[in-house]
């Protein structure tokens, strides 16, 4: 199979937010953002399956709902500290994905936003993230440890179903909402089994 060819996508300097609109599906592997741009819209990347790097410049400080969804082949993107939000869905099913770097300007992770990315091995979660959403390493097969910072008092529905691999995880005292579902089928389901701490329905098999 040939390489994808690289498609070049001018952006004019007027131009502050890029939405899906035309780059949805495009067959490129690199992008180069200008720093003029201050949001990447919902949509923006999504299925450009073909998408290894990304550089994300320090102007821009959101990254909408589905951003990145099925980049199959981003392999490393830096996030700097000028976001604040990541959407929902923002990283689902970047399969290629290894680790990421979460700056401490971000106080929560959507809904589903690491869904099924299963070469994740790391991820930092920085102390102001207040919230893990629901199924937000949902399949993430491949994350073998995670340290949950004191700031975070709320784990999503199904957040670490299926992470297989996950073996070493702390569960600090300020959690006092457990979603549904939230262990069931990771690695270290029956070691948090016999944390009183945590409601039973955590290790049911969720919705």
């Amino acid at each position: 199979m040939n390489e994808p060819v690289l498609i070049s996508i001018e952006i004019p300097d007027n131009i502050q937010i890029i939405n899906g609109k035309n780059i949805f599906k495009k067959d490129i592997n690199e992008f180069i953002i200008p720093s003029s741009i201050t949001k990447l819209d919902d949509w923006c990347f999504s299925n450009c399956s073909s998408l290894k790097s990304i550089n994300i410049p320090s102007s821009i400080n959101e990254l909408g709902d589905w951003c990145f969804y099925n980049c199959y082949e981003l392999i490393s993107i830096n996030i700097p500290s000028s976001i604040n939000e990541l959407g929902n869905k923002c990283f689902c099913r970047c399969s290629s994905l290894t680790s990421i770097n979460i700056p401490s300007s971000i106080n929560e992770l959507g809904n589903y936003c690491f869904y099924e990315c299963s070469s994740l091995i790391s991820i930092n979660i920085p102390s102001p993230i207040i919230k893990i959403g629901d199924e937000c390493f949902y399949g993430c097969t491949s994350l073998t440890s995670i340290n949950i910072p004191s700031s975070i008092n709320k784990l999503g529905n199904e957040c670490f179903k299926y992470c297989t691999s996950l073996t070493l995880i702390n569960i600090p005292s300020s959690i006092t909402l457990f979603g549904r579902g939230c262990f069931y089928k990771c690695g270290c389901e029956e070691i948090l089994k016999m944390n009183k701490r945590i409601p039973r329905e955590c290790f049911d098999r969720g919705w």
